[in-house]
């Protein structure tokens, strides 16, 4: 299928699913999800590649550049203070590799995907570089390019922060939650929980959030901003702010299925 100056081709990674998501560039037709492969359980590190190369042998386009998104399974990411002086992007991107393996122990090299800062206690996220590589191995056999490796809670963070004013926001997913913190409009901390909200109770909720502000220093919000269905969380201690109803990659791109 050669429709590249027609649409754009999105690649949806996560523990749970793997997605193929077209995106007319015109705006004409609604975005599609063309193909699919959902798993009963979460996919281990060692099930996830191997996994991957089956799903894109039946791959619906070629010669194309493709877009992926990856869920917290792919990743690692922390807050990490900036190199001083540092001035040069690969001054900067290497730094924030060597200091996420620090973080993580993790001894195989790493690949930041989420863009670091120069001043100022910065989040960022990374890959395994071998993970990366092999994605791009795997796109290329099929013909494809790797145009970019971005993770989802920024694309539903992205889509709904230009309204936001709140420093607490729950993304809430039916399979996941992601607490994202900032301050001043700058993302300072996010934690990230591979099951629905319905999973715990309330307290034990509001617990783990409290536990998270603490670690990154910040103050408690006076409430709480949430994307995605309010009404799975029971909660009597805190102030919740509905701010959207989906907090799904797909549905923020309006994929139709």
């Amino acid at each position: 299928m050669l429709d590249v100056l027609n649409a754009r081709w999105e690649l949806l990674l996560s523990a749970h699913a793997f997605c193929w998501v077209r995106r007319p560039l015109w705006g004409r037709e609604p975005a599609q999800c063309v193909a699919a492969e959902h798993f009963e359980a979460p996919l281990s590190e060692a099930e996830r590649l191997s996994a991957l190369a089956a799903f894109l042998q039946t791959t619906p386009v070629r010669y194309q550049g493709v877009r992926v998104s990856v869920d917290a399974s792919w990743l690692y990411a922390a807050q990490v203070a900036p190199l001083a002086n540092a001035t040069r992007w690969p001054d900067i991107q290497a730094y924030t590799q060597l200091r996420l393996q620090e973080i993580f122990e993790v001894s195989q090299p790493l690949q930041v995907v989420c863009e670091p800062r120069t001043e100022g206690p910065y989040w960022a996220s990374a890959m395994l570089q071998s993970h990366l590589h092999s994605l791009r191995s795997l796109l290329g056999a099929q013909r494809l390019a790797l145009v970019a490796c971005v993770p989802q809670w920024t694309v539903v963070w992205n889509h709904a922060a230009p309204a936001l004013e709140e420093t607490a926001v729950l993304l809430l997913h039916d399979r996941s939650t992601t607490l994202v913190l900032t301050q001043q409009g700058r993302v300072m901390g996010v934690q990230h929980w591979p099951f629905a909200a319905k999973s715990l109770s309330g307290p034990q909720w509001v617990a783990l959030w409290r536990q998270a502000v603490r670690r990154y220093a910040m103050p408690e919000p006076a409430h709480w901003g949430v994307v995605g269905p309010v009404h799975a969380l029971n909660l009597e201690d805190l102030k919740l702010k509905p701010l959207g109803s989906h907090a799904d990659v797909l549905t923020v791109w309006g994929v139709q299925p």
